[in-house]
């Protein structure tokens, strides 16, 4: 009888691969949305805005912060469970999603620094958490009961990056990103002969990666007036190391090339209102197809519209938008998402505030984020 209690190895996950292959589980390995303005347009505006996002989404942002700036956000994050039956080795499986406990999700700063603008930021840019059960699955000429298996992983990005205007009438900024991977896989199950229990399996690997990356970007006018501008930036690939335990599993997080536009249209009413239009590519290059957690190339997208009222002393913002994040390995599934928010942005006051939603095109389930913004007197 086979009882193992100890991490997986590169020959037993490449084995167990073929068992989990078929567990579709709602990728936001690599495309979690942080949180704030941009949630609620559908991720369009990460590379043309001007926030402590920026950081991380494109450096060249942080060249508009011209004072101190702060801030947090928090977001519910996402987690499922999967139902698998049929052959232990090609499964059906079903899944629902839950909300997901809530958790930071990014905390920023940025400042004026050397006739540019430094930042400083902390982001989750990508989450899985799901178990998986079964019982009564056909493994050759035996069967499968008790089968538990737990897919978990977390990326935590701390980013500094400087943005600047250049002298040809273009924003430039680069920065470093440090990420932390944290990584679980486990699998347990009893294998039976008839009535026979003629083995078991419970393993485990669990750990945390480093790694070190890069991240550049420009912005610049697609009109003369400023009223549209458009954006691009480049994270590279990131190897870990110090995981390996989990190697297996996943070893490389994918690099991420942006490109989007967005643009003011002056209102029609009295009171100063505009609308903005948004719309970006999200291009996720450069992992790892051969490892558990698998991660091929793969172009999401998002676009939206928010329109602002001057109202009651303050800037209301009203968004809508859609984003669409593709199935980047084996075993994911895409997660589509209508969202929609608000913000709250009072006159002459050094705080606002964003309250944002995304709705699962494919479960129906929402996840939250609300954001805060700080500008202290410099």
């Amino acid at each position: 009888m086979i009882n193992a209690r100890k991490p997986l190895t590169i020959v037993s996950l490449l084995v167990l691969a073929t068992g989990v292959a078929q567990a579709q589980v709602p990728d936001l390995l690599t495309a979690l949305d942080t949180g704030g303005r941009a949630m609620g347009i559908g991720g369009a505006t990460r590379v043309t805005d001007s926030t402590t996002y920026s950081v991380l989404d494109n450096p060249a942002g942080l060249a508009y912060i011209t004072e101190p700036t702060a801030s947090i956000s928090f977001r519910n994050l996402p987690k499922s469970s999967t139902i698998a039956t049929g052959d232990f080795n090609d499964r059906t499986t079903t899944y629902t999603e839950q909300g997901g406990r809530t958790a930071l999700s990014h905390a920023g700063y940025a400042m004026p620094f050397k006739g540019g603008t430094l930042g400083f930021s902390y982001s989750v840019g990508g989450h899985i958490d799901n178990v998986t059960n079964g019982g009564g699955l056909a493994n050759g000429g035996l069967t499968v009961q008790g089968l538990t298996e737990t897919s978990r992983a977390q990326t935590d990005f701390f980013t500094v990056s400087f943005g600047k205007q250049s002298g040809t009438g273009m924003n430039v900024g680069v920065g470093i990103v440090i990420a932390n991977q944290y990584t679980k896989f486990s699998q347990s199950y009893a294998l039976f002969n008839g009535n026979t229990n003629v083995g078991n399996t419970n393993t485990t690997a669990t750990g945390n990666g480093i790694g070190v990356g890069i991240v550049a970007g420009i912005q610049g006018n697609l009109q003369a007036d400023g009223s549209s501008q458009f954006g691009l930036s480049i994270r590279t690939p990131i190897d870990l190391s110090g995981n390996s335990d989990t190697s297996a599993i996943y070893d490389k997080i994918p690099g991420k090339l942006s490109l989007g536009a967005a643009g003011q249209i002056k209102g029609a009413g009295s009171g100063g209102d505009f609308l903005i239009w948004a719309a970006e590519l999200d291009y996720y290059y450069g992992g790892e197809s051969s490892a558990l957690f698998s991660r091929k190339n793969v172009l999401g997208y998002g676009l939206g519209f928010e329109y602002n009222f001057n109202r009651f002393n303050a800037r209301i913002p009203l968004r809508i938008g859609f984003q669409g994040v593709p199935a980047g390995g084996n075993g994911f599934e895409s997660r589509d998402a209508f969202t929609f928010g608000l913000g709250y942005r009072p006159n002459g006051q050094p705080y606002s505030f964003d309250l944002n939603f995304a709705r699962s095109i494919e479960t129906g389930k929402f996840d939250i984020g609300l954001g805060f913004v700080y500008k202290p007197a410099p």
